[in-house]
């Protein structure tokens, strides 16, 4: 499965650059640096970067740390020049044990690049783009802080430290940050979580998380953590279409400002957690709750510890399949929250894939909309192949 995986993830499609363009005066600012053929260090290399300059690493491993980008540059390997998605792997950066970009600047990408052994390694405090890179042994290896915001894509996170993304957007209410979307990564063996995400205390922050179609594998934690601060922020996730197995826990609500997984959910957590169409296999507990969960179209499989719990009295649980679960498939839930709908039976997914195999209960077995109170949730017409959607993170095409 490992492999098959990188070659879905490490799929190029990016036209070719400009090589240069003039700038205002008399000089001309060059739009592309090569390292090292035009400058020989990277660090130099953003130094002499304007506004929309590219620079490309040539294969071969660099040694850089603590470079601040207060420019919307790019930083790359030729794989996005020449769609040679091998360069990835080629181009190494090792960040020594420390943070490799402080990246201030709107509008900066960092994408094409294998980047190890960094502590916070890409430290975000602005809307940034970070895709097609691979990350190994780093300490956090995306830390999106106070400001940030923006994409992360098709990124490949293995062994680290601690989380592989930590998202603590949020955590200064003067400069809050804007919405992310985290799609089509492999998080595998973190340390803690795949995924941490602070709630932090200020009011009104509306920020929108659209995490969706990623693989999170053996995280010590949690898949991906919430952690509430018991105060309504006004955020709203959306997690969608994500494998979770081997972790802890799939999905992890805390209360408190714990980040200590112990599986006992979020009494106190009002922020809107839309949760549909994964499928969670072989952790110890599918899904820890807060107070208003919309879970629908999800495969909850062989999670040693049980299925879902502590989901509070606005939650909504609806045309779920479980099975083989440890114990009970419903833990501590709330009384008002009722199963309605579920299947239990076996879902007859692929092995390696976890697409339902032909005959499995889980096609057609969906719902395309869920109502909650005032809240709706369609899925998008491209989204579904058959009559009705298909349950779990992989539809059948």
């Amino acid at each position: 499965m490992k492999s098959t995986l990188l070659y879905l993830l490490m799929i190029a499609a990016f036209a070719g650059l400009p090589s240069c363009n003039k700038g205002p005066g008399t000089s001309e600012i060059k739009k592309v640096i090569k390292v090292p053929a035009d400058v020989t260090d990277l660090s130099a290399a953003v130094g002499q970067a304007s506004d929309g300059t590219t620079i490309i690493l040539s294969p071969g491993t660099y040694k850089a740390n603590d470079i601040d980008i207060t420019k919307a540059i790019t930083i790359t390997s030729e794989w996005k020049d020449s769609g040679d998605v091998s360069k990835i792997d080629q181009t190494i950066i090792d960040a020594q044990d420390q943070i490799l970009f402080n990246i201030k600047a709107a509008g900066a990408e960092i994408s094409g690049l294998r980047i190890i052994k960094g502590d916070h390694t890409m430290n975000i405090t602005a809307n940034t783009t970070i895709k097609y890179c691979h990350f190994d042994d780093n300490l956090d290896a995306l830390s999106f802080e106070s400001g940030s915001g923006g994409y992360a894509g098709y990124n490949v996170i293995t062994n680290d430290r601690d989380d592989g993304m930590d998202m603590d957007i949020g955590s200064n209410k003067n400069n809050i940050g804007s919405d992310v979307t985290v799609e089509h990564n492999s998080i595998s063996n973190s340390h803690d979580d795949g995924i941490e995400i602070r709630l932090y205390e200020a009011a009104n922050q509306n920020i929108k998380y659209n995490i969706h179609d990623n693989i999170f594998t053996g995280s010590n934690n949690t898949g991906i953590q919430l952690i509430s601060y018991d105060v309504y922020t006004g955020k709203v996730f959306q997690i969608h279409h994500n494998i979770f197995t081997k972790c802890k826990t799939g999905l992890g609500c805390m209360e408190g400002s714990n980040t200590k997984e112990d599986l006992t959910g979020a009494t106190k957590m009002d922020e809107l957690v839309w949760l549909y169409n994964n499928t969670f296999v072989e952790n110890q507990m599918g899904a820890t709750g807060g107070n208003k969960v919309i879970a629908f179209n999800n495969i909850v499989l062989k999670n040693s510890l049980g299925g879902f719990k502590k989901f509070g009295p606005a939650s909504v649980i609806k045309n779920n399949l479980f099975f083989g679960n440890g114990t009970p498939d419903l833990v501590e839930n709330n009384p008002a929250v009722t199963a309605e709908g579920s299947i239990n039976a076996d879902p007859q997914l692929d092995a390696a894939t976890f697409k339902p195999l032909t005959g499995s209960p889980c096609i057609d077995a969906g719902v395309a909309q869920v109502n909650a109170g005032n809240e709706t949730m369609a899925l998008l017409p491209e989204s579904v192949s058959g009559k009705a959607p298909d349950l779990g993170a992989v539809e059948l095409k």
